[in-house]
């Protein structure tokens, strides 16, 4: 049994990558110091069982260049108190961080001097990210130095993993060694995530195709384009499309709905529990994932991808390089990113052909299987087991 620190920009357990990560870690007997983000009415610190959960005093503020730097360099300057401390009291012999920001790697600057070894978890590739999110002009010169952030605590890191192959191939073009690199992907949880578990709807069993979408509501996701696409299929095709999430994209949302006349389809239902998902994604017909065909996403593979294939219903999703690198066409039908009326006409043919539309959720529920959770869990679990005896 070992004692491990991890620190993550992310509130919990609102983030699943990361609570898988440490019940998997509590399964295999250790113990895990969580330091994460506080959001309202959230105590500054829990335990349970082998997990304590401590919180800083940060919280998203989603308010521009300025408010992120402000907000990560918070965040970074109190986790690297707050872990030092705690180290000294709680002696831990790994400590592993999650991105973004890739700075955040020098949070545990403390520990790695006195010999923890230090593991990077690259949730985003932090220069594409920063490239999407912050595009204005007069921001262009600090990409140098945000490429350079992210090549240093690379190197700073005893080792990486990463949440598919495409990133990792991206790191390694950056200069990180191949060999000090590894792919562990942010996929469903089965456990959670098994359609035996849940009563599965029938096929527009009622005559309304039920379309569901869930996630941090962002621009880049697209969902203002699904509005749209639901607007121009028109009231001759019953349907009705369920959001769960909630985000700093929601007011352009809702001016959408708003705008095309779709707030009898489209149904805003905000945060759910995690552990509600998978009977919401059992009684829904199609899973959306319409994000934008911008160069950020081609660098993303969705989780809400995953889970839908996991759960074995059809998907319509944009077709992104990443996507496709893991997904067949005969397990998802693409549609053109960006395109409503492309997205309506996917949609359109996919409630015409119930039999076709079952193919595809079988067939991506196939393919899906590999990508499972107990795959990369167990992967993951060896690089921490060899960090440890390191």
């Amino acid at each position: 049994m070992a004692r491990l620190a991890m620190v993550v920009h992310a509130v919990y357990p609102g983030d699943p990558r990361v609570r898988r990560q440490t019940d998997l870690l509590g399964e295999a007997g250790h113990e895990v110091d969580l330091f994460c983000l506080r959001g309202p009415d959230e105590a500054a610190e829990e335990t349970g069982g082998p997990l304590r959960i401590i919180r800083l005093p940060v919280n998203r503020l989603f308010t521009g260049f300025a408010g992120h730097l402000a907000e990560y360099l918070a965040f970074a300057g109190i986790a690297s108190v707050r872990l030092a401390r705690e180290h000294r009291r709680r002696r831990y012999r790994l400590v592993q961080v999650a991105t973004v920001p890739d700075f955040l790697a020098f949070a545990a600057t403390p520990l790695k001097l006195s010999g923890v070894p230090l593991l990077l978890d690259l949730h985003e590739d932090m220069p594409e990210f920063f490239r999407d999110r912050f595009a204005h002009p007069a921001l262009r010169p600090l990409m140098p130095l945000v490429s350079g952030t992210a090549r240093a605590s690379a190197f700073f890191a005893d080792e990486l993993i990463t949440v598919h192959e495409p990133l990792r191939q991206l790191s390694i073009a950056r200069g990180v060694p191949p060999e000090k690199i590894s792919v562990v992907m942010n996929s469903a949880d089965t456990r959670l995530f098994d359609p035996a578990l849940h009563l599965r709807r029938s096929f527009m069993q009622d005559g309304e195709l039920r379309i569901i979408h869930h996630s941090n509501l962002q621009r880049i996701y697209g969902l203002d384009i699904a509005v749209e696409a639901v607007a121009r299929i028109g009231d001759g095709h019953p349907l009705r499309l369920d959001v769960y999430g909630d985000g700093p994209f929601r007011p352009q949302v809702e001016a959408a709905i708003e705008r095309s006349g779709t707030a009898e389809r489209v149904h805003l239902n905000g945060r759910v529990p995690m552990d509600d998902l998978p009977g919401l994604i059992a009684g829904s017909d199609v899973g959306l994932v319409p994000s934008r065909p911008e160069p950020y996403m081609e660098f993303s593979l969705s989780t809400k991808l995953l889970e839908y294939a996991a759960m074995g219903i059809p998907i319509i999703a944009s077709d992104l390089a990443t996507f496709r690198a893991h997904f067949t066409p005969e397990a998802i039908r693409y549609v053109a990113g960006g395109d409503p009326d492309a997205l309506a006409g996917a949609i359109r043919a996919v409630a015409a052909d119930p039999t076709g539309a079952a193919r595809l959720g079988a067939e991506a529920r196939r393919q899906a299987a590999g990508y499972a959770w107990e795959v990369q869990g167990r992967r993951y679990l060896e690089i921490v087991e060899r960090l440890l005896a390191a």
